[in-house]
């Protein structure tokens, strides 16, 4: 390994070299000199990093004794060590401590240590890939990686990264500082969306090893049929992800309530789960105080989401997003206009009275056109079960919601009635990271990537990097978490 003095040395020789791809009048493109630059940069970062390793490396000679929780040890020698940082794989020697009196205990490295590398990474190393894993997959991250810095992490060591940091994640938000700004009206709006999971018999077929190929396809297929699916078993086996979003509203120069101060929150646990978090940030927010003078809770039909807010927001007004109010109103349009396929304009008539009706707070007039569709349409006939099974739930669903469907209210409160803001969260948050053609989950880690990606939106990484370096105790686990299996319920389709 390099002593100080030819460590030094390199660096000035890089820097010469660097210098030297410049300072010339020789015809050359620019895009030479920057990529040559751009290399000559990296090499002068791993020649000052290790400069700085080995002098490092001084603070250590054999026969110091230093005490770590009690214990003493004592330095016995050293011995060479490849460390990843963001210039590079830089080698060097790390001293190597033992117990006093116990040379076949359990090796100490006081350098690593002291200088807080996690399994071998410089820290802005770790945090940098756990970020690139949190905007995109493990393989293009990679290749990212490997196109920026020219070397990257092996598959394994990502995966560790991930995991570790991703645990951090929760605890970090948990204490993130509140926002400033806030008005004095809260929203709280919840939904959910599915990323695809690994289910137990697909984990089990993949730990199988490899069969050889005896046969083509046909004969594959004839030897071992594919099992077809029964009714509402979905091949995307999903595991729902709860995502709530607290913010404040401000009314804009155009009377319009637009959301500030936004937070994202989720998790792969349970909707109990994420509304025991809500609650608490919440509060932390001023809930339950005189902050706030009206707090909104906005959701789609699911009883479950009701139930919850009814425990843990029961003082909130109430809205039945008004999107999924006016989906169930096309679907009875199709039902109530026959031949819509080809004949549009009755029912986007219809639709459009339908939905300035509710608009205008008139839910009763609503339910009483509906009614009247659904006692004249047939029992029997061509289609007509249908038809009078949407006409039905849709009824019985305004009905059970009237209190949560007071749209004109709403409005003149300035509130809103829409779930647009949660809508485009889970789309974001979920759907373009965890919903990618060919993923499968397991639960640990696609609980991992949802929270670092909640720190991410939430734009508070920089702040997440700090609280990570404060860590005295940070370190990379030794192995990836082991995949825990997720095999969904299968559910009948449900009436619109």
């Amino acid at each position: 390994m390099p002593t100080i003095v030819e460590a030094r040395a390199r660096v000035q020789r890089e820097m010469r070299q660097l210098v030297a791809l410049v300072d010339r009048e020789s015809p050359q493109t620019s895009t030479e000199v920057e990529l040559a630059l751009w290399s000559g940069v990296l090499q002068l970062g791993v020649a000052l990093m290790t400069l700085f390793f080995a002098h490092q490396a001084r603070r250590w000679p054999t026969g110091l004794r230093y005490d770590m929780g009690g214990i003493a040890y004592e330095v016995v020698g050293d011995e060479p060590v490849e460390l990843g940082t963001r210039f590079g794989k830089v080698s060097t020697q790390q001293p190597v401590g033992r117990v006093v009196g116990r040379p076949r205990e359990r090796r100490d490295f006081p350098m690593v240590r002291a200088l807080r590398l996690p399994g071998g990474f410089t820290l802005p190393v770790v945090t940098l890939v756990a970020k690139f894993c949190a905007l995109m997959a493990f393989a293009p991250t990679r290749q990212v990686l490997r196109d920026l810095f020219e070397w990257a992490p092996a598959p394994r060591s990502v995966l560790r990264m991930i995991d570790t940091v991703g645990a951090y994640a929760r605890d970090f938000l948990d204490q993130a500082a509140v926002p400033d700004g806030d008005t004095d009206v809260l929203l709280i709006t919840v939904d959910a969306k599915g990323a695809p999971a690994i289910s137990s018999a697909e984990h089990a077929r993949r730990r199988q090893p490899h069969r050889k190929k005896t046969g083509g396809l046909r004969q594959k297929k004839s030897g071992s049929p594919k099992k077809r699916r029964g009714p509402g078993k979905k091949s995307k086996n999903a595991k729902m992800a709860a995502v709530g979003v607290i913010c404040t509203l401000k009314v804009d120069d155009s009377g319009n309530a637009r959301p500030v101060n936004k937070r994202i929150y989720a998790t792969f646990k349970s909707y109990r789960a994420l509304f025991v978090w809500l609650k608490a940030e919440a509060v932390r927010r001023g809930y339950g105080t005189t902050k706030f003078k009206k707090v909104q809770f906005v959701a789609d039909g699911a009883d479950t989401l009701w139930d919850l807010q009814q425990e843990f927001f029961p003082d909130a007004e109430v809205c039945l997003d008004w999107v999924h109010a006016v989906e169930k109103l096309w679907a009875c349009g199709k039902a109530i206009n026959r031949g819509s396929r080809t004949k549009r304009k009755p029912l986007e008539t219809w639709v459009h009275q339908q939905k300035k009706l509710l608009r205008h707070g008139r839910l009763s007039d609503v339910l009483a056109t509906l009614q009247t569709a659904l006692d004249r349409t047939p029992v029997t006939g061509p289609g007509n079960k249908f038809r009078r099974k949407v006409l039905e739930a849709t009824i019985k669903h305004f009905t059970k919601n009237r209190a949560r469907m007071r749209y004109r209210r709403l409005r003149q409160q300035g509130l809103v009635i829409g779930s647009g803001l949660i809508e485009g969260t889970v789309r974001h948050l979920v759907g373009m990271r965890l919903d990618g053609p060919g993923m499968r989950w397991g639960k640990a880690r696609a609980e991992s990537v949802l929270l670092l990606r909640c720190v991410l939106l939430n734009g508070l990484w920089a702040d997440f990097e700090s609280y990570l370096a404060s860590l005295e105790s940070f370190r990379l686990i030794p192995k990836p978490v082991p995949t825990v299996t997720h095999d969904a319920k299968p559910q009948m389709k449900k009436a619109a």
